[in-house]
């Protein structure tokens, strides 16, 4: 049976309060996991868990971690579009398969309730994002722009939502699972899921139940803002290399252009092999791999360098030299 509502949709319509953000896949990943660790980590009772996955292959990669939570609760259920055999294999937790073409296949879901804790991501995958990753090969697919979907979403720990995005998330299992109605009673029993509603409409206080140490959940997000930011800053750096480059190339292009003779083109080639590497010299010499010596030619100088220019180079017992004779090519 295939939904083609959205649970995120029904969550705002819901609770109009909600002001839904943009979220890229890796922070959704970062925050995923550290909800999940802070259940590892924390001594919670029996917690309820609840996670879809748009794929049966993204699950298949926090599979081992859902293991783990598995020994934690027996109320995990796991909701994906089957791609193998998902919902046949046999594990501590409930598989909820639904149809590829139903509306959780463009959404992201996580929600954990526990007497003392509760957190919760409802996502979907905003249009743009669904309509280029269309368009990526299934058996190749590429890991920056996968990394790079977006989603519109909540993330909070608020109690009110995190019990109506249960309720939502286990109405709909119902209906894929007939034969999971009474456990799904029983949870929604136990944590008072589905009595939000009163006389006045939605309850209209704001609470947040956590009293437990969220060191796990701050480790996990410190960790993944670290990384994030090597990466900026690892792009940045190949980013700023690639454009010294190719101005380089345009700069002697450039002094080709103007004019032919090859000592103006050497000199332009030597002061911009300085200025675009940064360093306090650059010579440039003509020799064969037999002489013992050239005469240096063209040179740029940084500050407070002494000039060579003119004089003899010594070439037999210089190893920078030798390096390039041995290699057949130039040595940077």
């Amino acid at each position: 049976m295939s939904i083609s509502t959205s649970i995120l949709s029904d969550l705002l319509k819901s609770l109009p309060y909600l002001r839904p953000q943009l979220y890229f896949k890796a922070s959704l990943t970062a925050l995923s996991h550290a909800i999940e660790d802070q259940v590892l980590a924390a001594n919670l009772d029996q917690p309820l868990i609840i996670a879809s996955f748009q794929k049966e292959r993204f699950y298949r990669q926090e599979a081992g971690r859902y293991q783990r939570l598995g020994e934690k609760s027996n109320q995990i259920y796991v909701l994906s579009a089957p791609e193998t055999e998902f919902a046949q294999a046999a594990d501590d937790y409930e598989k909820i398969a639904f149809e590829p073409d139903d509306g959780l296949s463009q959404e992201w879901h996580l929600v954990v309730v526990a007497d003392n804790y509760s957190s919760c991501l409802i996502c979907r995958e905003s249009v743009g994002s669904q309509s280029k990753n269309q368009h990526i090969p299934e058996m190749t697919p590429s890991l920056d722009m996968d990394t790079a979907r977006r989603f519109e979403g909540v993330w909070t720990s608020e109690k009110r939502t995190c019990l109506m995005a249960a309720q939502l998330l286990l109405d709909r299992i119902k209906v894929y699972r007939p034969d999971l109605v009474a456990k799904v009673d029983q949870v929604k029993q136990r944590f008072g899921i589905g009595e939000l509603i009163n006389k006045s409409g939605v309850n209209s206080s704001h609470e947040y139940a956590c009293d437990i140490d969220t060191d796990p959940f701050v480790q996990r997000l410190v960790t993944y803002l670290q990384a994030s930011q090597y990466k900026l800053h690892k792009a940045y750096r190949s980013i700023t290399a690639q454009a010294r480059k190719e101005r380089l190339v345009n700069s002697i292009s450039t002094a080709i252009r103007r004019s032919l003779d090859p000592r103006q083109i050497l000199e332009v080639a030597a002061q911009e092999l300085g200025q675009q590497l940064q360093t306090c010299r650059c010579l440039i010499y003509r020799a064969q791999c037999t002489d013992g010596k050239a005469i240096i030619e063209h040179e740029f100088l940084n500050s407070e360098v002494t000039s060579v220019l003119g004089q003899s180079w010594e070439l037999q017992h210089n190893p920078l030299f030798q390096q390039v004779v041995e290699r057949g090519r130039e040595y940077v």
